[in-house]
């Protein structure tokens, strides 16, 4: 691995790790401030409005950054309509799926659409941003909402501020729409685009396996989330998605280095060179060492910042944490099937996470509750890494 990709890598990791904090301190803050079946409502609501907006998304950042690199082609109009398109359907999709979980009251669903519509700007923006390798604008996208959250959080352990759920759950929304103004930032050439539907179809159907697997990969959480709550009930949500929360610090690793690899490794496409195996082993060990220290820290840090009420999170940690650490793993290998055009590869390897984690959570929550939940999850992440694994070694052998 070069230093350059090692820097960056570095640079990306911190600035999400630093909001990654701002957001803890907003969640215990929040833990703290409501009941625990709220806090419950509170996580179904917020992971779901992420990963439901995530659907605009779709695939199509990874498409337009890999492609334009590889091929040369400026894909802009094509990326701000299909982008349009996604939109004007996950909204009203996502609607109903709120009323089904018991999360429709008007003042929710007034937030939930004003966060869905910035959190679909940012997630373009964030597209763009890596296509050009700014990644301190990129960081930025989600510093402005994260240093939001953070003076909240500030003031509610002071006791100036102590909001309800729908309070908790405005500050969230909105929190994230300041982070629009950094479309200004963006160069000429990126501002200005026109509907573009040529060839929209063909563009849409190779990023349909991507952005499967990408829609259950972003949505894990809210996916788990979901099954504690037809499981059981919104106290449970909260138990289980304190521990998933904490368990996501993998998640930033992984974003980390996909952001940073993905047009590294489009580029040595582009010039003919191999793909680093090497490298991915390396960071994949790094991840696996950072887990056991992470369970550590973990079993120390719920009943210190939360509490009694949260104890079952620190009793289900270690799955949580391992599931992460593996899907971390699996994630940021996902660039290998962008660059070498092989996305197709990924929509049976989300099908087969998810469907392990479906059949295995109706055998192991009755038996073991959220233990049990949690088991799936790592069972499912797994067998997600050994079927990229197979797909890698395959498609390596053809090339």
């Amino acid at each position: 691995m070069s230093s350059k990709s090692i820097t960056k890598i570095s640079f990306v990791g911190i600035g999400n790790v630093f909001n990654a904090g701002l957001g803890f301190l907003f969640i215990a803050a929040v833990a703290k401030s409501v009941s625990v079946e709220d806090f419950g409502r509170y996580a179904l609501i917020t992971t779901l409005l992420v990963s439901l907006a995530k659907i605009t998304d779709f695939g199509t950042n990874s498409l337009f950054v890999a492609y334009s690199i590889t091929q040369n082609r400026n894909l802009i109009d094509k990326f701000f309509t299909i982008k349009l398109i996604l939109f004007m359907v996950a909204l009203p999709l996502s609607l109903p799926i709120l009323y089904l979980l018991k999360l429709s009251e008007p003042s929710l669903l007034l937030l939930y659409i004003f966060g869905f519509i910035g959190y679909t700007v940012n997630f373009a923006l964030f597209g763009l941003f890596q296509k050009l390798e700014q990644y301190h604008k990129l960081i930025a996208l989600n510093t402005i909402p994260a240093s939001v959250k953070g003076t909240v959080a500030l003031l509610m352990f002071m006791g100036v501020a102590k909001p309800d759920l729908t309070g908790a759950f405005l500050i969230f929304s909105l929190s994230i729409l300041p982070s629009a103004l950094l479309y200004f930032y963006l160069p000429d050439e990126f501002k200005r685009f026109k509907i573009d539907t040529k060839d929209l179809k063909k563009y849409f159907l190779r990023t349909m396996p991507a952005g499967t697997s990408q829609l259950m990969g972003e949505g894990w959480s809210a996916i788990s989330n979901s099954i504690a709550k037809i499981a059981k009930d919104f106290t449970d949500v909260g138990v289980f998605y304190l521990a998933d929360k904490i368990s996501s610090a993998f998640s930033l690793v992984s974003l980390s280095i996909f952001t940073v690899l993905l047009p590294n490794n489009a580029t040595r496409k582009r010039d003919k060179s191999k793909y680093d195996f090497l490298e991915t082993g390396i960071l994949s060990g790094g991840i696996l060492i950072l887990s056991v220290v992470a369970i550590i820290l973990a079993k120390l840090l719920i009943p210190a910042f939360f509490g009694e009420e949260y104890l079952r999170s620190a009793s289900i940690i270690n799955f949580t944490i391992m599931a992460s650490a593996i899907t971390a793993i699996h994630t940021f290998m996902e660039n290998y099937f962008y660059v070498e055009n092989k996305t197709g590869a990924l929509l049976y390897i989300a099908l087969t996470k998810i469907g392990t984690l479906l059949l295995l959570s109706v055998v192991l929550i009755p038996i073991f509750a959220l233990s049990g939940l949690a088991m799936a999850q790592l069972i499912a992440a797994v067998a997600a890494v050994l079927t990229t694994l197979g797909f890698m070694r395959v498609y390596n052998r053809k090339s």
